[in-house]
């Protein structure tokens, strides 16, 4: 017969012939990386105010594989903890002067300077109240995935995730629409992830932002925006756009941030106050920048470190977690993330509504399956020749059975083509591509399974 255990200790430690009774259970050690700084990032080691990161890495540390582009000032790469975290176009022979890759941006390394339209994404002075913010960049990079467990500073959410810069402003260069709809057309051609956007505004007119967050949606990205810093209920932009996650931000106190935005448009909420992280090392700031770092941040003058509040913080820390989930999950797309995100969070009760506090934990609970019990495992999609002309085949291997979907899309979230949606047998699969009647360009192979999107490929058509 069935025992019942909770039964069985109950009568055993009635007899009072034991110390203490308990039923075996099952233990597990919680990850904690040894990156030195951590005590100062309580957004992590928190266990009520932050969002459970420890328990969140102890299944899934985040993948190389997933893309974490940052549109801000830029990420400085020489930092210690961010330049081992850094995307790379390994299809570009970086200094020759050559579109290698055919994508439109010659000798873009680590990612592009979409204000000045150079392949220089590292930050700049920029002047902004009489400070100096080209500091930002590199302090969300360092939040959404910093290098981790390297002995060096601070511990990123993302953890293995990659990070790609994409700077829109710096120095005398506007912070400008134009440049945004290039950076969201360079990470939906080198198939970013996740779009971390720490920025925005009260536009009179966001439909032509909002064509660029469905470009990317299409694209497979999950776009995270910070909700604003106006301590009012106002909708900005991009945050209070569709397909668009907007972040709220809280303090150490479990509270939300006396200054972030609310609302009942606002999604989720993460920390954003006090929150330790990188700065850029490639460049000095002025004496009075530098003084009010000192006093007010908690910058020593010599590590590249220190504190800063914000939204803008808050917005790449949710960021690294869309990483984590997208690491397991590559199939979920905005909609299901947002509301992922959303049936997972802590249900905090705060003075005015900002949404569920994220929880990195529950966020990735029960993501080895699929909702139909099928393995959500990544396949690995590959084209060759690639580039190519006028034809390439695509392989990929199915784990099991299932139905697979095969599609083309272009740089601007287009379906171009339809290769495959049929039953398919497990093992090793391919599909040719004529593009014969498409112009030359970057294009994007993605498959998708009944889990969803499972593996995707950027194909490059040279003509």
């Amino acid at each position: 017969a069935d025992l019942d255990v909770l039964a069985a200790r109950d009568a055993l430690a009635a007899t009072g012939a034991f110390r203490a009774v308990s039923p075996d259970w099952l233990l597990h050690f919680l990850v904690l990386p040894n990156d030195p700084m951590l005590a100062q990032q309580w957004h992590i080691t928190s266990a009520t105010a932050g969002i459970h990161l420890p328990q969140a890495w102890d299944s899934e540390q985040g993948q190389p594989s997933t893309t974490i582009a940052i549109v801000d000032t830029g990420i400085d790469w020489s930092h210690p903890d961010l330049g081992p975290n850094m995307w790379q176009n390994t299809d570009e022979i970086y200094g020759n002067g050559i579109d290698d890759d055919g994508n439109g941006w010659i000798d873009d390394r680590y990612g592009w300077d979409c204000g000045a339209n150079d392949n220089d994404p590292r930050p700049e002075a920029y002047i902004e109240g009489g400070i100096d913010v080209g500091f930002h960049g590199s302090h969300c990079a360092g939040i959404a995935a910093a290098a981790t467990d390297n002995a060096v500073g601070v511990a990123g959410a993302g953890w293995d995730c990659r990070l790609m810069a994409l700077k829109v402003v710096g120095g005398g260069n506007p912070f400008s629409v134009a440049a945004v709809t290039m950076a969201f057309d360079y990470a939906i051609t080198e198939g970013a992830s996740v779009i971390s956007m720490s920025f925005g505004g009260t536009f009179s007119d966001f439909g032509f932002m909002q064509a660029l967050v469905d470009d990317a949606s299409a694209a497979g990205i999950v776009c995270v925006a910070a909700a604003g810093n106006n301590n009012t209920s106002a909708q900005m932009y991009p945050a209070a756009l569709d397909r668009v996650i907007s972040v709220a931000a809280t303090n150490s106190a479990n509270q939300r941030a006396s200054f972030s935005t609310y609302g009942a448009w606002v999604d989720v909420a993460a920390p954003g106050e006090q929150i330790w992280s990188t700065i850029m090392t490639n460049y000095e700031l002025d004496f009075l920048t530098e003084l009010l770092f000192i006093l007010s941040f908690g910058y020593d003058g010599v590590n590249p470190y220190m504190y800063s509040d914000g939204t803008s913080m808050a917005c790449p820390l949710v960021a690294g977690v869309v990483g984590l989930v997208k690491s397991v999950a590559p199939w979920m797309d905005a909609d299901a993330m947002d509301q992922h995100l959303k049936d997972t969070g802590d249900h905090v009760i705060y003075d005015q509504p900002c949404g569920v506090k994220v929880n990195a934990e529950a966020a990735l609970a029960g993501l080895t399956t699929a909702a139909d019990g099928a393995p959500a495992a990544r396949v690995a999609l590959a084209a060759w020749p690639n580039p190519f002309n006028p034809s390439t085949t695509l392989r990929f291997a199915l784990p099991t059975a299932a139905r697979a979907r095969l599609t083309i899309v272009d740089a601007q979230g287009r379906q171009v083509a339809l290769l495959l949606d049929e039953p398919r047998p497990a093992g090793e699969q391919q599909v040719t591509w004529r593009a014969e009647g498409l112009a030359s360009g970057v294009y994007l192979a993605r498959l998708e399974t009944e889990a969803g999107l499972a593996g995707s490929e950027r194909v490059v058509l040279l003509k």
